[in-house]
Formats: C-alpha cells, structure tokens, sequence
C-alpha cells in the first residue's frame, strides 16, 4: 500500500505515486538519492520497500543533510556530502559494487527557497549567494558584479530563456557601476524596473523569475552537474536497476530526455542502412515515453508538482 499523502505543513516529495510504482525494482536491496535534500522520497522509499538493504543520500548542500537529520532517520540511510556526480566514488568508498536505484530531483528544496540567508528567492531580503554548497564557487552577487554585459545576456537567455535578456543585463550593468549589488530585492528591483510595463501586466509570472533561475543554474553549473550525474548513475546501477529524474524546467527535461534515449537507442547508422552495423548495444529501456506528471490532486496539495515531469530507465546490461 502506497504511503498516505504527508500533512501540507511537512515537506511534500513531488510525484510520489509514481516514484513508488514506477521508479524503484520491487526486490531491489540498494537506493541511492542522488539529491536528498530534505529526504522526502528517501522516506517514502524506505518505508514501502522493506526489503532495501541499504540507503544512501547525497547532497552537496551540507546544512540541509544536517536539518534532515533531525527531522527523520533510519538504520539503513547513511547521508553523504557530495554532489551526485560523485556517486562512483562515494560506492567504491562503500565497496559497494551496484545499485538497484538512482533517483535525482533537480527542484530547489522548500527548504532553501524559503530560508533568506541562501538567496534563492527574489520575494525576501537575503545575500545574493545562491550557492547549494556555501563552501565552494562563486555566488550570485560575484556573477552580476563582475561578469562582462554580454556574458550575462548569455546567462539569462540560455538558462533562463528570458526574452529581454539583453534590456535586463544592460540595466545590472548601468546600476552596478554606482553600486554593486548585495542582495535578493536589490536585483529583483532593477529586473522589475527594466521591464516595460505593458510586457510587467502580460507577463503571468515575476519579471525576476526566469534570471533568478539562470543565476542559479550558472552559479550551481546545475546542467553540467546533471550531464555528470546521469552518467554516474547509470554506470553504477545493476542490471534491472533503475533510473528515476524529476526536472522542473525544459533544459533539465531535455538532458534527461536525450540521455535515455540515446542508452535505449545506442545505434549509429545511417537510416538507409538495412540493418545495424555499429553494432552498439542498448544498455537502457525506458519505462516512461513520455514525462510523468502530477494530477491535479497533487497539485491542489503541492503547487510545487505544477511543473515536475518525471522519467525513468531501466538498465539493461
């Protein structure tokens, strides 16, 4: 029996049903969440596969691994600090030789968009920082203060696909040459102000959402991290072990989209030729065709799960 659905107030794994129905092999005996966070789908796994063995959490953010600690635990999890692209090396350190399952979710925890100091979020007063490891890199603050104009256009259009890219990191740079910028409402306010109003009224979102997300992607280098972490993940899973990934935005998707398909559809060949001679070997089958989505119940419960899309693999070799 599925879990029931957690109280509004705790933390709410995104897709849930389906992760459990689809994301994890029944006799499995070793998971790995290769972005823990606050353990929310780890939680759920645990408790409906009683046969896992062991359990192990990565995340390259240190202080919500220790949050999480207070807020559930169990003998089989072990939480590691560490980004997912690292899991060949957090397994060998193990010895441990193959996993069942592999699950990354690539949102942005509740825990660090409503936390001020961490700057993920333009609708309170915190550091521009944006980092998930406060240890390492630059932040967002070093980004918008230093980087040439056309280098920020880049950002914002590739990783945030926003349309006045250009208006927008004209403006940063005119207001940082009389002040740098130093905190979340401080650039949220120059995004608004370079925005025309009649583009602010037929916008439907923040004007600042789509460049907050591209701050993030850059400082985090998320797209690069997730190209890694596939790789990593698929390596290192058994045999009818599987792959389960939640994105939240179409350049994630399409990473994950272009990977499995390329695992389950390896061949080279010209489409004229009669038959395959590469000779390359699927190592993947998928399971989702298409992305998964939450209903309108979930929704209702988690506006987060809006725009989760969910796909999973199955190894084959």
């Amino acid at each position: 029996m599925i879990p029931e659905r957690q109280s509004p107030a705790v933390h709410l794994p995104v897709l849930p049903k389906a992760i459990l129905e689809h994301g994890f092999p029944a006799d499995g005996r070793v998971f790995v969440d290769g972005t823990f966070g606050m353990g929310g789908h780890t939680r759920l796994i645990l408790e409906y596969f009683p046969g896992i063995e062991r359990a192990i959490g990565l995340d390259r953010d240190a202080r919500i691994l220790a949050l999480s600690a207070t807020d559930f635990n169990d003998p089989r999890l072990e939480r590691v600090h560490a980004q997912a692209s690292a899991l060949g090396h957090v397994l060998e350190d193990r010895n441990i030789s193959g996993i069942d399952g592999f699950l990354l979710d690539l949102g942005v925890s509740s825990y660090q968009l409503d936390t001020p100091d961490r700057g993920f979020s333009f609708m309170r007063s915190g550091p521009l920082d944006m980092r998930m490891d406060t240890n390492a890199g630059l932040t967002a603050a070093d980004l918008v203060n230093t980087l040439p104009e056309d280098r920020l256009v880049t950002i914002f259009f590739r990783y945030g696909e926003e349309r006045l890219s250009r208006r927008i990191a004209a403006a940063i740079v005119r207001r940082r040459a009389e002040s740098p910028f130093y905190t979340t409402l401080d650039l949220a306010e120059t995004i608004v102000a370079a925005f025309p109003a009649a583009a602010r009224r037929s916008l439907g979102i923040h004007p600042a959402t789509r460049v907050f997300q591209a701050l993030r992607i850059a400082v985090n280098d998320e797209l690069g991290e997730l190209e890694k972490a596939l790789e990593a993940g698929i390596a290192a899973l058994n045999p009818c072990g599987r792959i389960a990934v939640i994105s939240f935005h179409s350049l994630e998707d399409r990473i994950v989209k272009e990977r499995f398909f390329s695992g389950a559809h390896p061949c080279q060949c010209p489409p004229t030729f009669p038959v395959c001679n590469c000779h390359k070997k699927p190592v993947l089958r998928l399971i989702t065709r298409k992305p998964l989505t939450a209903d309108l119940e979930e929704i209702t419960t988690n506006p987060r799960a809006r725009s989760a899309k969910l796909r999973i693999a199955e190894k084959l070799l």
